[in-house]
């Protein structure tokens, strides 16, 4: 029964082909999860793991890309001509004497990828500046992150159990909501009171 996450990750149902495609998309919505998802998958070798790496790195460069791209374009739109006039500019000028840093730093702390990829392209650094600095950076974490993934995958499949598994979204649901079910019970308790 301990198999049935690794059945899940695997989805037997999908080809080689499929799950090489299924990583590249899925790098897109979270990148750093995707290649953690591939170096389990290759430590329990239900994939090579030279093409999920690639698969990582390929969907990786092109969503950050994808968000430069955006970047530029919202930056030519009367919206952004309408955020300009309204704020002061420092957090554009900014990033336009720090970007490539930023885009650089950004690769290594997650959560800020978006608004920095998305923010470069607004402020329009140099495409291939961009570009060198979103691959070079992309291939040392990404390769990292896989292998210590990979490494681990045996580790953790073999800890995984149905338990396991709703212990851990049950630890997880509580730290998402249980600070907002305490601050509604105070403030319930307030107004009662």
């Amino acid at each position: 029964m301990h198999n049935f996450l690794a059945d899940l990750l695997t989805m037997q149902m999908l080809t080689p082909v499929a799950l090489v495609a299924a990583l590249i998309v899925a790098t897109f919505v979270l990148e750093d999860v995707a290649t953690v998802a591939a170096g389990l998958l290759a430590g329990r070798m239900a994939i090579d793991p030279a093409i999920a790496v690639a698969a990582v790195i390929v969907g990786t460069v092109a969503g950050d890309l994808a968000l430069y791209a955006a970047g530029r374009w919202l930056g030519g739109t009367a919206l952004a001509a309408r955020l300009r006039a309204r704020g002061s500019g420092t957090v554009e000028a900014s990033l336009r004497r720090r970007g490539l840093a930023a885009v650089a730093i950004a690769r290594f702390l997650p959560g800020t990828r978006f608004p920095v990829f998305l923010g470069s392209g607004v402020v329009s650094l140099s495409f291939a500046a961009v570009t060198a600095t979103v691959v070079a950076t992309t291939l040392v974490w990404t390769p990292a992150l896989f292998f210590v993934s990979s490494q681990a995958g045996a580790t953790v499949f073999a800890a995984l159990t149905p338990a396991t598994v709703a212990l851990a979204a049950g630890l997880l649901a509580l730290v998402l909501w249980g600070p907002r079910l305490l601050a509604r019970h105070r403030a319930t308790r307030t107004i009662v009171a």
